[in-house]
């Protein structure tokens, strides 16, 4: 019996098949635009899923366009320019309220990411000694002025507020015509480094979460199109899984997104937000999270209370 022969035709079935396959193209990429408030090292869970690839595996070809401002991302997705926004979930829900059709799907940023800091030298040991004392934080509407108003009433404590342009509070504590600053990240880091030091974190004060900025779209979209919003909350859910997992890979992204700032800022910052849960470890967005966002607003008076509901606002169907 000639077995050669058979193995020779074997061999070249394989290798035909084995061509037939190394030729085949890759399903094309899914093109999605995602319109974001600013470029935020807040959003540093968006910018690991775009530059390690994981939106591409999950079949996404991500297109980043920056807003400006929370209203215009959201605005781009009402007008059918964007297929997703990222920002305040709240800029959503204000806008439903005037007949908008939005829902939030992923949250890329839990916790209050807002920390009041003090000079090193300072006496101040506490919030209530912060009577009568000049506080920096940012012209509203911010929610870091809103949690700042509200911690003060709370405490009913009388301040003065020194309101400058959002991403400069720190600048009247370094020049010293301020003794507290309420702040975001990189400025908290950027005063750490320099001497401040922490008086108040209001990461620490949500335990429950809080829905600071979240993804999403028109409810439409989870009909005409519920593979691609799965396939995008899926890869976002990987990467904020990796960034909990290795750290280093969302320094590593931070300090490509942002080129400008000094690595040592970006390495604390972005460490920080992993271990104060700001950057969240799943995009699920739960009732507890999306309620103390709310109550915010209730607060503000943007919101009357139990004018909007969970189930109004959130499409938790995509998360697994």
């Amino acid at each position: 019996m000639e077995i050669r022969p058979l193995k020779r035709h074997l061999a070249c079935a394989l290798a035909a098949i084995g061509l037939a396959c190394g030729t085949a193209h890759a399903a094309p990429l899914k093109k999605v635009v995602i319109y974001q408030a600013f470029q935020s090292v807040l959003y540093v869970p968006l910018y690991v899923a775009m530059d390690e690839g994981i939106f591409a595996k999950h079949g996404l070809d991500v297109v980043k366009v920056t807003a400006g401002s929370g209203p215009a991302g959201v605005a781009a997705v009402i007008g059918d320019h964007a297929d997703f926004s990222l920002q305040d979930p709240m800029i959503a829900v204000l806008a439903n309220l005037k007949g908008a059709k939005l829902t939030n799907v992923a949250m890329v940023v839990n916790g209050a990411p807002v920390w009041i800091a003090v000079p090193k030298t300072s006496k101040l040991k506490s919030v209530e000694q912060l009577a009568g004392k000049k506080i920096a934080t940012a012209i509203p509407p911010s929610t870091s002025t809103y949690l700042l108003e509200r911690l003060l009433k709370a405490q009913k404590i009388k301040t003065d507020l020194d309101t400058v342009q959002l991403g400069s509070e720190l600048a009247p504590l370094m020049a010293g015509r301020a003794e507290a600053s309420a702040l975001y990240e990189p400025q908290l880091d950027e005063g750490v480094a320099a001497g401040d030091r922490i008086l108040y974190s209001f990461t620490k004060h949500y335990p429950g979460g809080y829905a600071f900025s979240t993804i999403d779209m028109l409810k439409s979209t989870a009909k005409k199109d519920p593979a691609m919003v799965k396939a995008f909350v899926a890869a976002l859910g990987d990467a904020e899984h990796l960034m909990h997992t290795d750290p280093s890979v969302s320094v590593k992204v931070a300090e490509k997104e942002f080129p400008s700032l000094s690595k040592p800022v970006v390495k604390a910052a972005v460490e920080r937000m992993v271990k104060e849960n700001v950057y969240p470890a799943t995009p699920a967005i739960s009732p507890a999270s999306f309620k103390n966002a709310l109550a915010l607003q209730v607060f503000v008076g943007n919101i009357k209370p139990g004018q909007v509901t969970y189930k109004d606002a959130v499409d938790p169907q995509f998360v697994k």
